[in-house]
C-alpha cells in the first residue's frame, strides 16, 4: 500500500479516527490491527516473516532475560569463586541463544534478500520493510541480552513495536527503547502534533514529488543506458543530479514517516541532519541514515573494536607504531568492516560493496593520517576555527561523498569506473549543455529536462533554506508558526501549488528508493 494512494488516505484517516475515540487503553491494540492489515495487504505470505523474526527475538529474549534475573538471584546465595563460575556458565548459554538468534533471524533476510539474487530466483518473496524489522528486532534482542533494559513481557505489544506500519518501507531502523515504550503508552488528541505531522507530510512530498520524482528519470538516462562514452561533464552534472534526487527521495520518505507518526503522538528518530553540510566523511555519516549508522556503531563496530584481538591488536601499535596508531587502527579497521556490511545491507551487488569499501578506506585513511594533515595545516597557516576553512570542508566532504555516488548509483563497477576517469580526464566541454541538439540526443526530449529543472530548482532552493536555517539552530516549524497568517499561508500554499504544479510533469509515483534495500 503505498503512502501516495487514495486508499493509504483512507486507510490513515480511519485508523487516526478510531486510534483516538477508543478508550485510550485499547490505543495499541489499534495499532496492532492497522499495521496487521497494512502488512497483509503487501501479501499475506510477508506476515509469516515478519512474525517469525519477531517471534524468534521476542522468546530469545525472554530466555537470556530469565537467565540473567537467575544469576542476579545467586549472587547473594553464592561464594565469590563460585559466582564466578556460574556467571561464565551463564554467558556460555547466552551466547548459544544468541547464536541462535543471529542464525534463525538472519538466514531468513540473507535467504529472501541475497541468495535470491545470487542464483537468479527473483520470482521469491521479498517481504515489505524486511531489512529495517530484522535490523530493530536483532537491536531488541541484543539490549535485553546486554541487561540495557527488561523485556517486554507482552508479545502483541512488542509485535506492535515491530510492524508500526509508517516505518515499515524505509525506516527508520528504531529501538525499542526510543519508539516501543510510545507505542504501548496512552495519548490523547493533540492539534499540535497533527499540525506538525501534517507539515512534516507536505515537506516531505516536496521533496519526493517536486524533487526526485522529476530527477529520477534524467539520473536513469545518462547512467543505465550502454552508451559509456560521455564527457565528463554531463556525467558529473548526472552525479550532482543523482546527489541531489537520493537526497530528496529518502529524506522526503523519512520525513513523510516521521510525520505520520506524529499523528499518532508518535515521535520516531530522526534520520538526516543536513548531510550536506558536513565537514568530514565520518561527519556525513553521522547525518545520513543515522538510525542505520547508529545500529552498526552499537552492534558492530564496538563489539568488534574492543575484542580481545583488537585489543591486543592496539597494545602492539603502541608499542612498535605510537601511541596514534595504536588508538586508531582498531577503529579503522572495524570502520572499514562496518562500511563493507552497510554496502552489502544496500544489496550483493558488487557495487555496493566497492562503494562500502570506498567509504570505510576514506575514513580509516583519514584517520590515520591526521597527524600529517594537522601539520600541513600548521604550516600553511590555516586557521582551522575560521568560516572560509569551514565552507573549504564542506565543499571537499560533498567532493568525496559525490565521488562515492559513482560506485552506488552505476551498478556496473567497470562503468563506474570508466565514467569516474572521464569525469576527471575528458571533462569536455561545459557548452554543450546549452545545446539542445545535443542535449536532446543525452536527455531524450529536452523541454521536458528544462521545464523539470524549474521545478526542481525550485524544490531545491526551497530545502537549501529549511535546510541553513537548520544548521543555524532554527526550528522552521516553530519560527513560521509565530509568523503572521500571511506568512504562514505562503509556507503551507506554495510548497502545496508546487507539488500539485510537479504532478502534471511526473510520470507517477515512482516508489521509494529506500525501500527496496
Amino acid at each position: 500500500m503505498s503512502f501516495y494512494t487514495f486508499t493509504f488516505a483512507i486507510f490513515l484517516l480511519i485508523s487516526l479516527f478510531v486510534y483516538y475515540i477508543v478508550p485510550k487503553r485499547f490505543q495499541w491494540i489499534v495499532l496492532l490491527a492497522a499495521n496487521t492489515v497494512f502488512y497483509a495487504v503487501s501479501g499475506i505470505g510477508n506476515l509469516a516473516f515478519i512474525l517469525a523474526s519477531s517471534l524468534i527475538t521476542f522468546f530469545g529474549a525472554k530466555i537470556v532475560s530469565d537467565m540473567n534475573v537467575a544469576l542476579k538471584a545467586k549472587k547473594a546465595e553464592l561464594s565469590r569463586d563460585d559466582f564466578k563460575t556460574e556467571k561464565a556458565r551463564t554467558l556460555t548459554k547466552k551466547r548459544l541463544v544468541l547464536l541462535g538468534m543471529l542464525v534463525l533471524n538472519v538466514e531468513i533476510l540473507i535467504y529472501l534478500k541475497y541468495w535470491r539474487i545470487l542464483v537468479g530466483a527473483e520470482t521469491l518473496l521479498l517481504p515489505l520493510g524486511i531489512s529495517y524489522y530484522t535490523l530493530s528486532t536483532i537491536g531488541y534482542f541484543m539490549d535485553v541480552y546486554n541487561a540495557k533494559y527488561a523485556r517486554e513481557t507482552n508479545f502483541f505489544k512488542y509485535f506492535v513495536f515491530v510492524s508500526f506500519f509508517p516505518q515499515l518501507i524505509l525506516g527508520p531502523v528504531v529501538r525499542y527503547n526510543q519508539s516501543g515504550v510510545q507505542l504501548r503508552e496512552e495519548r490523547k488528541f493533540d492539534f499540535e502534533n497533527i499540525k506538525h505531522g501534517f507539515m512534516l507530510i507536505l515537506y516531505g512530498s516536496l521533496k519526493k514529488y517536486l524533487v526526485a520524482d522529476l530527477l529520477v528519470k534524467h539520473v536513469g538516462t545518462i547512467f543505465d543506458g550502454p552508451y559509456t562514452n560521455y564527457p565528463g561533464c554531463v556525467l558529473l552534472t548526472g552525479i550532482l543530479m543523482y546527489a541531489i534526487y537520493q537526497y530528496a527521495d529518502f529524506s522526503g520518505g523519512t520525513d513523510l514517516v516521521l510525520g505520520i507518526a506524529e499523528l499518532f503522538g508518535i515521535k520516531l528518530p530522526q534520520n538526516f541532519k543536513q548531510p550536506y553540510f558536513s565537514v568530514s566523511i565520518a561527519n556525513f555519516w553521522q547525518r545520513w541514515h543515522i538510525t542505520l549508522g547508529g545500529w552498526m556503531r552499537d552492534y558492530i563496530f564496538y563489539p568488534f573494536a574492543l575484542t580481545k584481538v583488537m585489543q591486543n591488536l592496539s597494545k602492539w601499535c603502541t608499542n612498535h607504531l605510537g601511541k596514534h596508531f595504536g588508538r586508531t587502527l582498531p577503529a579503522c579497521i572495524a570502520n572499514i568492516l562496518v562500511f563493507m556490511l552497510v554496502g552489502l545491507w544496500h544489496g550483493p551487488e558488487l557495487h555496493f560493496f566497492v562503494w562500502g569499501l570506498y567509504n570505510g578506506l576514506v575514513i580509516a585513511l583519514s584517520d590515520i593520517l591526521k597527524p600529517v594533515f594537522e601539520k600541513i595545516n600548521e604550516k600553511l597557516h590555516v586557521n582551522a576555527k575560521s568560516r572560509g576553512w569551514h565552507v573549504f570542508q564542506i565543499i571537499r566532504t560533498f567532493i568525496i561523498v559525490n565521488i562515492g555516488w559513482y560506485f552506488d548509483r552505476i551498478v556496473d563497477v567497470p562503468k563506474s569506473f570508466a565514467y569516474l576517469r572521464n569525469t576527471f580526464t575528458n571533462f569536455g566541454n561545459p557548452l554543450m549543455l546549452a545545446s539542445k541538439d545535443y542535449m536532446n540526443q543525452v536527455l531524450g526530449n529536452i523541454s521536458d529536462f528544462q521545464s523539470h529543472i524549474v521545478l526542481v530548482g525550485l524544490g531545491s532552493l526551497i530545502i537549501f533554506v529549511v535546510s541553513v536555517l537548520k544548521e543555524n539552530k532554527i526550528d522552521v516549524y516553530t519560527s513560521i508558526q509565530k509568523k503572521n497568517i500571511a506568512v504562514r499561508w505562503i509556507a503551507y500554499y506554495i510548497p502545496l501549488i508546487l507539488i500539485i504544479l510537479s504532478l502534471s510533469f511526473s510520470a507517477g509515483d515512482t516508489g521509494f528508493m529506500y525501500a527496496q534495500y
